[in-house]
């Protein structure tokens, strides 16, 4: 018995690893404020047709299906932004099925609010609120879920990708010049980031704990191609960066350097690959 009461505990008390980062938040926000809009306008479940199987699609029933949509998904923001990360400070499994389950809850109140100030409230009344929390509760578990199960698939792929990299780091990295004859072999833990400079490329590499700069005639895109299944990606036009040497990101949303290990300068990000790049190192700007 005691065993079995153990194992319970520490089941509840595994960390859950999802929505801590803005992306995760606004992903949850948005998809779920666009999936309440169309599950409205489409399925009109709960009765919002007044059970009138020959309802319409007006103009007054799509704005109010907005509007609950957006009141809802602003709702959300503001609960997962401010509120949940005061009122968990922990995020064991206990704690994030208490934040969920507070969330819809809070959704509900505000939303059966937001539906009486429309109507005057005229279904001002407990059995309606307690149906409310029923029917937001069976609605928004729906995105809610998706958004986990996408966010988790998500993390599970790039950590298998990392994993696979990680394989890869005891085997050389073998850069080779437009014509074939010039080669350059490393270790990808000893790669920095590699710098264009018209016709040439700049590699920037660790030696036995020194930075060396060594000079190819060849093209950012055939390093690329060369790259491809390294832990190495384009960040600007005329950089490549090796992402497990990246140590801080400071800048802001225009453009991000990036602190490498072991680099005295840092590395430029432009505009078009920082979505990307935040996605594979999972880090902000501070």
């Amino acid at each position: 018995m005691t065993k079995r009461t153990d194992h319970k505990k520490l089941f509840w008390q595994q960390p859950v690893e999802l929505l801590n980062s803005r992306r995760e938040k606004w992903t949850l926000v948005i998809f779920s404020s666009v999936f309440v809009i169309l599950f409205l306008l489409f399925f009109q479940p709960f009765g919002v047709n007044n059970y009138d199987p020959t309802h319409r699609i007006d103009g007054v029933f799509l704005l109010a299906t907005v509007l609950f949509g957006l009141v809802g998904g602003f709702t959300l923001a503001i609960y997962e932004f401010w509120l949940a990360p005061v009122l968990f400070r922990r995020s064991t499994r206990r704690a994030f099925l208490s934040r969920l389950a507070l969330s819809l809850l809070i959704l509900a109140s505000v939303l059966f609010l937001f539906y009486n100030l429309l109507g005057n409230f005229h279904d001002w009344r407990l059995k309606s609120y307690l149906e409310f929390i029923q029917n937001v509760t069976l609605m928004g578990t729906i995105p809610i879920g998706i958004t986990l199960l996408y966010l988790e698939n998500r993390k599970v792929k790039t950590a298998y990708e990392r994993s696979q990299n990680s394989r890869r780091t005891d085997a050389r990295i073998r850069l080779t010049s437009e014509n074939g004859r010039e080669h350059l072999a490393l270790i990808p833990e000893q790669l920095l980031y590699i710098e264009a400079q018209g016709n040439y490329v700049f590699v920037y590499h660790q030696e036995s704990g020194i930075t060396r700069k060594s000079l190819l005639r060849t093209t950012m895109k055939k390093l690329e191609r060369q790259l491809d299944h390294y832990a190495i990606m384009r960040c600007h036009r005329s950089f490549l960066v090796n992402t497990r040497r990246v140590g801080k990101v400071t800048g802001n949303a225009h453009q991000l350097q990036l602190h490498l290990s072991g680099a005295e300068d840092t590395v430029p990000v432009s505009r078009s690959y920082i979505p990307a790049l935040e996605a594979q190192l999972d880090v902000h700007p501070v």
